[in-house]
Formats: structure tokens, sequence, C-alpha cells
């Protein structure tokens, strides 16, 4: 299977809206307890996800331009997955890159149909952030219930595991739980 990612911007958002609504809503069940904007209340109608992922879009690109004025700043990268048949298949990140102090980025992968895309999008990340932002390590975070995702991070090199216990999913989410956080090294 080939993929190809493309960076999120208004233009990519557009041009993916629909089909992008069409998979999260047939898969909401599965991403409700991991991902607060899942739930029918945030992004239940299309206009809903519209608006969330308009406001979501101006937010990393808020954060990107704040990194070019300040360079210290954190910043986010996302980017839509595609299939070999230019359906979208996912989305995938990094967030906060930090290429200053530690040079070190969160990535995270969403993938809708299969497991397969999520593999080569973490492939692809990895390889940008070797070979275009420079950090030496990233890191994937994910839920102590979330067996699955701690199964992909173990399988695929990030084991430099760190558990923090208690603690609240996310500002948007406030279920508290344990949440583990796998770290692979980079080598150039």
């Amino acid at each position: 299977m080939s993929i190809k990612l493309k960076k999120l911007n208004f233009s990519s958002f557009l041009e993916s809206r629909n089909q992008m609504f069409g998979l999260l809503d047939t898969n909401r069940t599965r991403l409700a307890p991991y991902f607060w904007w899942a739930t029918q209340k945030i992004t239940g109608s299309k206009f809903r996800f519209y608006m969330f992922m308009s406001l979501y879009t101006m937010t990393t690109k808020y954060k990107e331009f704040a990194h070019k004025l300040n360079p210290v700043k954190t910043y986010d990268e996302q980017f839509f997955v595609y299939n070999e048949q230019g359906e979208i298949g996912g989305m995938c990140g990094l967030d906060n890159i930090d290429i200053q102090n530690n040079k070190n980025a969160e990535i995270w992968g969403l993938a809708f149909k299969g497991n397969s895309q999520t593999v080569e999008s973490v492939k692809i990340l990895e390889d940008y952030c070797i070979n275009n932002l420079g950090l030496n390590s990233i890191y994937g975070k994910v839920q102590s219930s979330n067996r699955a995702s701690r199964y992909f991070w173990e399988k695929y090199g990030y084991d430099d595991m760190k558990i923090d216990k208690d603690v609240q999913v996310s500002k948007h989410n406030p279920t508290i739980t344990d949440i583990y956080t796998y770290t692979k090294f980079l080598c150039r």
C-alpha cells in the first residue's frame, strides 16, 4: 500500500471535508473515548464538524506563524492521509514541535481504514522529522486503557516509556487516567 500525506491548510480541508466527516461519523463510537472532539456534541453535524476543523486549522496556522516570529515557541503540523485511490483515510501530525530546545515533537496518527495506513504515516513522519526538521526524538502519548495503541508504539520501536499517573486526558477531556509516553530516538 502506498499513501500520501497532505499538509492541513484551508485548501486541503475544503477539498476533503465531506470524506473526512463521513469517516468520522462511521467511526465515532470507536474514536470518542480517545478524542474529545469525536462526540456527537462537538462534531455531530456537518456544520459543527466544519466549524471545528476550521478553528483547528486556524489554531495550527497561528502556532506556525508565532513560531516563525519567535523560533523558541513550539508549533504543530497536521496532515491528511490519502490512499492510492486519492481517498482520505485519516489524519496524522506532529504536535509541540520543539526545534530550539529539546529537538523533539509529539507524533500521532489516526487511521480510519486500517493499521497499515498508520504504520506508513508514522514512517513518513519519522523521515520528515529527521530530514526536514532536524529532530532528535519523537514521542507518542496514549491512554493506559488503549491497549491497541500501546502495542503499536511498542511494536514500532517507541520503547523509552514513561507513565504519568492519574492525569486529565486533555484540557477538553476531563477523564482522569494514566498516560503512557513512548519515545523513539531518531537516527540520521
